[in-house]
């Protein structure tokens, strides 16, 4: 059995068996509130759509990696009134949702291969599953193939690919303290200079995959789509957020917020020297509608200009 066959069974069982540890239950209820920190920052996140959500909301949307009951599903369907066929790589959450009349139907799917016709649907959205994915570029093409017309990512942001002068004015200050001050600096002998929080592996065997503008950028042009479109933003976790309340005198909701406007400030401030630690990304496989385009950039959105290929059609 090929290694990547092994990690797509290791995250099977990892969530199959999610739904049945001992003392997860507490911790699943918690999904279900709406009045949590935890669920206020999710919340954040599926913000950060809301242009593109109000615009092909009669629209039909597949969501990927939505395993923990269909929450990404039911959450867009309840915040944005749009119809979100669910999909994950394990069943025993999606079952009980469906059970419980939370979602209507849903896939048992496999990111990597999926099993839907080309176009099948017209907007794929993934949150946060991406960089569960043992071979995450051939997911992507995968959400690309069964998409007529975008492909929504919100993941961790790879800070660490970088672009002309930034590179070298992130790099400068480690190369100084690693060659002048090492032991002031204590980087391991095969740390990278690109040290990024994203470079680890969770306890369900897979590497925490990080997406680029670049990464993105260079798929675009290969597969001679339409263009994308990239909004950074920052998060923080706090330990136990998931029980507390959204209330503005609770003391972990304060936590949360300040580090966020903290992070948010360092990024407005020194872009040369911070960068956003997510991003949501679009990538269209239409021509950009210029009023959808527009209501996107005043919500925070770069749109980068993609030259087109001369020696083929883009039709």
């Amino acid at each position: 059995m090929e290694d990547y066959q092994k990690l797509h069974d290791l995250q099977r069982n990892h969530m199959n068996d999610d739904f049945h540890k001992e003392g997860r239950d507490r911790i699943h209820e918690t999904w279900f509130k709406e009045d949590t920190v935890d669920f206020w920052r999710h919340e954040r996140m599926y913000k950060t759509i809301e242009p593109m959500a109000r615009f092909y909301n009669d629209k039909k949307w597949l969501s990927i990696g939505d395993g923990r009951f269909g929450l990404d599903s039911h959450r867009l369907n309840k915040m944005f009134h749009i119809d979100v066929f669910p999909t994950d790589i394990s069943k025993n959450m999606l079952e009980k949702a469906a059970d419980s009349g939370m979602i209507k139907k849903f896939g048992v799917e496999n990111a990597e291969k999926l099993s839907f016709p080309d176009n099948s649907f017209d907007i794929t959205f993934c949150k946060e599953s991406f960089h569960h994915f043992p071979r995450p570029i051939i997911a992507l093409y995968e959400m690309i193939r069964v998409s007529k017309t975008a492909v929504v990512l919100i993941e961790p942001n790879d800070g660490s690919v970088l672009r002309g002068p930034k590179t070298i004015l992130r790099l400068f200050p480690k190369l100084l303290f690693n060659g002048i001050f090492p032991k002031v600096n204590h980087l391991k002998k095969n740390d990278s200079f690109f040290s990024n929080p994203a470079n680890s592996f969770e306890e369900s065997g897979n590497y925490v995959y990080g997406v680029s503008r670049r990464e993105i950028e260079k798929i675009v042009l290969g597969a001679n789509l339409k263009g994308f479109a990239w909004k950074g933003f920052n998060d923080s976790y706090v330990k136990g957020c998931e029980f507390e309340r959204a209330d503005p005198h609770n003391a972990v909701f304060k936590t949360v917020n300040a580090q966020i406007k903290k992070m948010d400030s360092k990024c407005l401030r020194f872009p040369l020297f911070f960068d956003w630690g997510l991003t949501t990304t679009v990538i269209f496989k239409q021509e950009i509608d210029n009023v959808l385009k527009t209501q996107m950039e005043s919500s925070g959105f770069e749109f980068p200009e993609i030259p087109r290929n001369p020696f083929i059609s883009r039709e």
